[in-house]
């Protein structure tokens, strides 16, 4: 089958016909003049013309030759078979799988060193007229490209290719060679797959189910390994405190096929060992191991939990952070006499620690306070507030902070449900009755004493502090929110909510000595503290599942504004400067992919802002590989060349491209004709009249 690469070109064929027009607006007529002395000359000037003429057709003939053999050469004239001409170009990607899960070791060594020198070899395979482009799964961790170069730039790169930490993107890596690929001009366009298939990175689409592109799976030597990975961290929702003990709970896999015993596990806070435990985890099944352990001091803490090694490193350690406040600013609104009665409660200890500094304002003293300097502001006896202090204090909670709302006697409902109940998702019924009977009351029904509030107090279930109240208000919460306290007659006492990324607490029941006794009772101060160390406690960051190659946002936990760009320290103590930006009110970087698991630092002018965990992701701790079949399949595609783990690749790839180009006999003939034309030209005599 006769065809060409480069099919556009063949329009320039049209060039071939400008000698000939060239030659028929040349032609000049022979004016006769008759002369009677030279009529035995006309039979010979007759001969010398038609001899004169055969030659400039041949000229023109071969002129036009000359330019077709030339845009036939640039169109690139291909067969699928045959003998002759120089082998057909080839378009080719290259995907090389360098997530985390190739950094194990087999029998031969680091599997990623060993797909490095496959790639090597294959690339070695390819001659200058060939293009080929190198493509990384892992596109976080290191230099690829996104064009066809020269094989020795693909080398170059390959040499600076780094394993990551992050997932093998195949899906994203096939649609970028299936787009190469589609506006390549070589007859032979491959697609080469240097991977451990594994099992989790299977693409959901089958890329390659309706392309013409021959797929080329290069093996590996890959064995089943027997790995434990720490996949999860849970700190259970507890307050940690300085100098109080904090549980750490570990989740660890066993993705073996085989019982491990006997094996260890270490906890390290601050970069010491401060406890280990053994355990045992059934094969392909989950194990938890439990760590108990206090910081001494405020500020940032960090650690991890390790597990000895196997043969696949980058699942052994699960990283972790969190960050103790040398104190908490709160703020509060007077509404009602519960702001004063509040402010007490708050009183520092006399033992010193952690403590809390306390401002109270008036609404109209708002002016001159800025709520980005407080983790909590309380609205005691939610006041009427003015629109432009409703909706900054509204934006406040949203970026992440917290708000405590109490119910007072003089509430104004109507003003509450138009401002409040979107945010708390409380909406007031009826205001309580100003006249009531103290003979009867409502009392506390039940608290959740699973909730970090109320975790600490000694309570027994079903057995809440006797705290007397006269009169209730009526109210709905929505179903988005959780009662955390509930009166008698089921009625919701303390509820909270989630409001954009901050924490809402309501207090339903009235707080004044008129309507309550709960200012007297011993339960009222460390109910007041505990509320205050929850709202202005972070436990979202405890929670928060950061993994390598997704893009990072960190809101900056600086009092003041960052005026300058921030240090990014990672785990290798390399440093990266980041410009802060304003989000919703609040400074934030964008870290972009992070390449390596561990603990990162933010640094502004030399003071810690921020620091934070990065680990790998629990899908890369599974090495299950997939049968060749099924992974071509996922693919799509039934049909593929494998090349075995010790087959000679450059004869197993020759032995399988097809066709043979002609552009450099077109070439030669041009070259060919073109000497014909220039030793014909020579012997020709110019016409004349």
């Amino acid at each position: 089958m006769f065809s060409f690469l480069n099919s556009t070109i063949l329009f320039a064929a049209a060039a071939a016909l400008i000698p000939l027009i060239i030659h028929l607006f040349s032609r000049r007529r022979v004016k006769v003049i008759e002369f009677s002395s030279l009529r035995h000359l006309k039979e010979m000037q007759r001969r010398q013309l038609r001899r004169l003429k055969i030659r400039q057709l041949l000229l023109l003939i071969i002129r036009m030759l000359i330019i077709l053999c030339v845009v036939l050469a640039f169109a690139r004239p291909t067969i699928k078979e045959g003998g002759v001409g120089s082998h057909a170009a080839v378009s080719a990607v290259v995907l090389v799988d360098n997530s985390a899960s190739m950094r194990r070791y087999v029998l031969d060594g680091d599997l990623f060193e060993i797909a490095r020198a496959r790639v090597q070899e294959l690339l070695n395979t390819f001659s200058q007229s060939d293009e080929v482009c190198l493509l990384a799964l892992d596109r976080a961790a290191g230099e690829s490209g996104d064009e066809f170069a020269s094989a020795a730039v693909a080398v170059e790169k390959l040499s600076r290719l780094q394993s990551g930490a992050g997932r093998a993107d195949l899906e994203a890596a096939l649609g970028k060679a299936v787009q190469l690929l589609d506006n390549a001009t070589n007859l032979n366009r491959e697609v080469y797959l240097v991977t451990d298939r594994q099992r989790t990175s299977l693409p959901e689409a089958e890329i390659l189910s309706e392309v013409d592109i021959e797929l080329y799976l290069v093996d590996l030597p890959l064995e089943e390994v027997d790995n434990l990975g720490v996949v999860a961290l849970d700190f259970g929702g507890q307050l940690i405190q300085a100098g109080h003990d904090f549980d750490l709970v570990a989740t660890i896999r066993n993705y073996g096929n085989q019982e491990a015993t006997d094996r260890i596990a270490s906890l390290f806070v601050n970069g010491k060992r401060v406890a280990q435990t053994d355990f045992d985890a059934a094969a392909g099944s989950e194990t938890t191991v439990r760590f108990t352990r206090a910081v001494s001091r405020t500020g940032f803490h960090s650690g991890y939990v390790e597990l000895s090694d196997d043969k696949f490193p980058g699942d052994n350690r699960q990283f972790f952070s969190f960050r103790i406040p040398d104190q908490f600013n709160l703020l509060i609104i007077d509404g009602d006499e519960a702001a004063s009665f509040l402010s007490l409660a708050l009183v520092p200890p006399a033992s010193g620690g952690q403590y809390w500094s306390v401002k109270e304002a008036s609404p109209q003293e708002l002016s001159g306070v800025s709520f980005s300097h407080y983790d909590v502001v309380v609205l005691a006896g939610a006041p009427r507030l003015e629109a432009t202090y409703l909706s900054r204090l509204q934006n406040f909670v949203h970026r992440g902070k917290s708000l405590l709302i109490t119910y007072g006697g003089r509430t104004d409902i109507d003003y509450f449900n138009e401002a409040w109940s979107s945010v708390t998702g409380v909406t007031y019924q009826q205001a309580v009755r100003r006249s009531f009977n103290r003979a009867g009351y409502y009392s506390l029904q039940s608290l959740d004493l699973d909730h970090p509030i109320f975790s600490v107090f000694d309570l027994e279930e079903g057995k809440p502090p006797e705290v007397k109240f006269f009169t209730l208000p009526e109210l709905t919460i929505e179903p988005r929110v959780s009662a955390l306290m509930e009166f008698t007659g089921d009625r919701p006492a303390l509820v909270e909510a989630r409001y954009g990324r901050g924490k809402v607490l309501t207090f339903t029941g009235p707080v004044s000595p008129q309507y309550a006794d709960l200012v007297s009772h011993g339960f009222f101060v460390p109910f007041v503290a505990r509320v205050s160390e929850y709202l202005a406690s972070d436990l979202s960051s405890l929670d928060l599942r950061l993994l390598t190659g997704t893009n990072i946002t960190r809101a900056l936990s600086s009092e003041g504004a960052v005026m300058y760009a921030v240090d990014l320290v990672a785990p290798d103590s390399s440093v990266r400067r980041i410009p802060p930006e304003e989000e919703n009110g609040a400074q934030v970087i964008h870290t972009g992919p992070l390449g390596s698991p561990g603990v990162y630092l933010v640094s502004h002018q030399g003071r810690e802002v921020d620091r934070f965990a990065v680990n790998l992701d629990p899908a890369e701790c599974d090495l299950t590989t997939t049968e060749t079949d099924q992974f071509a399949l996922s693919l799509g595609r039934e049909d593929y060349r494998q090349v075995e783990t010790d087959a000679p690749i450059a004869e197993i790839i020759s032995g399988f491209r097809i066709g043979r180009e002609l552009w450099q006999i077109f070439l030669w003939a041009a070259v060919l004709l073109l000497i014909a034309e220039m030793l014909l030209g020579r012997q020709s005599s110019p016409t004349e009249d």
